[in-house]
């Protein structure tokens, strides 16, 4: 299983949100790219999964109309954190309205040194 999946997923929903792709090509797109997602190890996509499977299942039992289910998939793709999987103190997130940066003090050693 991909271990970002979840930045797939965000970019796929993005596309359908913007109107690049239809709900069907979404949804087509969304099964064969998260079965199995129980086996990955990337905790948020299988919470993304889950809760995306939720929400579509609503809209189509027509608990939901597709505004609605666009307003509940809109923060997956505008609220984010991006966390490196090799921790170096670095940390990234995204809102509709702000990007921050936190950097935390990292020290390098250097190994050679080329000077003309």
């Amino acid at each position: 299983m991909n271990s970002f999946l979840d930045n797939e997923i965000r970019e796929k929903l993005a596309s359908y949100l913007v109107g690049k792709i239809s709900l069907e090509e979404f949804e087509d797109w969304f099964v064969s790219a998260s079965w199995n997602v129980d086996q990955s190890k990337n905790q948020l996509a299988i919470n993304m999964v889950y809760e995306i499977e939720l929400w579509l299942s609503e809209y189509s039992d027509d608990f939901r109309s597709e505004d609605e289910l666009k307003k509940l998939l809109r923060p997956l793709v505008e609220n984010y954190e991006v966390k490196s999987e090799v921790d170096l103190g670095l940390e990234f997130a995204s809102t509709a309205q702000q990007n921050w940066w936190s950097i935390s003090p990292v020290s390098f050693d250097i190994l050679h040194s080329k000077i003309s």
